[in-house]
């Protein structure tokens, strides 16, 4: 497993809200998270989930699934009372997505609108699920996935890290397959470049550091509304 990775606070925004985790070289997850909330909130509720994630993965025993939901859980109950002793940090919360990648076997954990793609075959497909009221209005045929695009409250995130006591992470398991590429991405991504341009991207010449950068790069050309983030999970040895 060998990770690559980089984040830009954008052309807009003044803050960074987004945050990353590049495994060391003992460990055999990744992660993204996009933070919301008022003034630094977002930063502190990004930084907070990947930080107490990472911990508690570094310990973890047993069933990967159940690891990664106590790690989530662990960080959810951190940053939602932190929000609750301090009223300048109120509502804050951010999104989740990870990979856990063992022998055979991946395990996405995930919440909110940071996303998991795969590219596998010359395939790139998106693995998880978008947990917006867009993506559901799109799901039970209310919207198209181009009017979607457009749609007014196309950021409303129906689930994220933070927000409630209770946390309802998805996370799901798939083959861990040869030169599979799995690449996690906050929304300031997917906002600005489109999934084709991704695949080509990843399927091009040069390293994978050079092409996390590459990306980054066409974000920013295209305006950056929203900080940007990627990280790019490969199955070459470390």
């Amino acid at each position: 497993m060998r990770v690559y990775g980089a984040s830009d606070v954008g052309k807009v925004r003044a803050i960074n809200q987004d945050a990353y985790y590049l495994p060391a070289s003992d460990e055999n997850f990744a992660a993204v998270a996009d933070g919301m909330g008022g003034h630094l909130a977002g930063e502190v509720a990004s930084a907070m989930a990947i930080e107490l994630f990472a911990k508690r993965m570094r310990v973890a025993r047993g069933v990967p699934e159940d690891a990664l939901r106590d790690a989530l859980e662990c960080a959810n109950m951190a940053i939602y009372q932190a929000s609750m002793e301090d009223v300048n940090k109120r509502g804050m919360g951010t999104t989740f997505t990870s990979v856990w990648m063992g022998e055979g076997e991946v395990y996405l954990a995930h919440i909110g609108d940071s996303r998991a793609y795969l590219l596998r075959d010359g395939e790139f497909l998106q693995i998880s699920k978008d947990h917006t009221l867009v993506a559901e209005l799109v799901a039970q045929g209310h919207l198209t996935a181009q009017q979607a695009k457009t749609y007014p409250h196309r950021n409303y995130i129906t689930r994220a890290l933070g927000v409630d006591m209770n946390v309802h992470p998805d996370i799901t398991r798939t083959d861990w397959v040869e030169d599979d590429v799995w690449f996690l991405c906050s929304d300031g991504m997917t906002n600005e470049v489109e999934e084709t341009e991704i695949r080509e991207i990843l399927l091009g010449s040069g390293n994978y550091q050079e092409k996390i950068d590459r990306l980054i790069g066409l974000a920013l050309e295209r305006g950056a509304r929203d900080n940007v983030t990627g990280v790019i999970v490969t199955t070459e040895e470390a």
